[in-house]
């Protein structure tokens, strides 16, 4: 299984029997300058999905539905269960924490001219809510909370070589970012 995490925007829901709207993948490259294609997401259009907390099997809390496709985003309204887990999940969201999501699928794909690999097929497995997403633009998060980011490389395809070093620099400031977060 392939893990992506990318950043998330999370929106009030626009029905009321729903938590959230999450962006829950794009079609932008990831930390590993992997890509999916935007049809690959079609055969989970309209289907539910397994809401899971970072990842972990062992902790379902919700579900996803309405899947869709817009402007390149997979988009999907989050039902949090009644599970104590389920509840922190939908108080954190109330709070304003900033919060990702990553998509857990197995895909075909071949390699992409940035150096990752392109998906045009993929079965999406689960979703999760997590703490920081590892995407690139994990680094929009510390930068709200005023944490200053000595990096430009906020886009992959921008990066001149030096995939490492953006990395490095998306890692420390992922860090910053929780760093001040616990001193809340």
């Amino acid at each position: 299984m392939s893990l992506k995490f990318l950043d998330v925007q999370i929106e009030k829901a626009a029905a009321s029997e729903y938590d959230a709207s999450f962006v829950m993948s794009a079609v932008t490259p990831d930390r590993v300058l992997d890509t999916i294609d935007v049809n690959a997401y079609t055969p989970s259009i309209g289907k539910s999905l397994v809401a899971l907390w970072q990842h972990n099997s062992d902790q379902p809390f919700g579900v996803w539905k309405n899947l869709r496709v817009k402007g390149g985003k997979l988009i999907g309204d989050l039902k949090a269960s009644g599970t104590n887990l389920g509840q922190m999940v939908r108080q954190l969201i109330a709070d304003d924490v900033p919060l990702g999501a990553s998509i857990g699928f197995r895909g075909k794909g071949a390699p992409n001219k940035l150096g990752g690999i392109h998906f045009d097929e993929i079965e999406l497995l689960e979703c999760s809510v997590v703490s920081v997403p590892a995407h690139p633009r994990a680094m929009q998060i510390a930068k709200s909370f005023g944490i200053d980011i000595q990096s430009s490389d906020v886009d992959p395809s921008a990066v001149s070589g030096d995939y490492l070093a953006a990395r490095k620099r998306a890692a420390f400031a992922i860090i910053a970012a929780n760093r001040q977060l616990k001193g809340r």
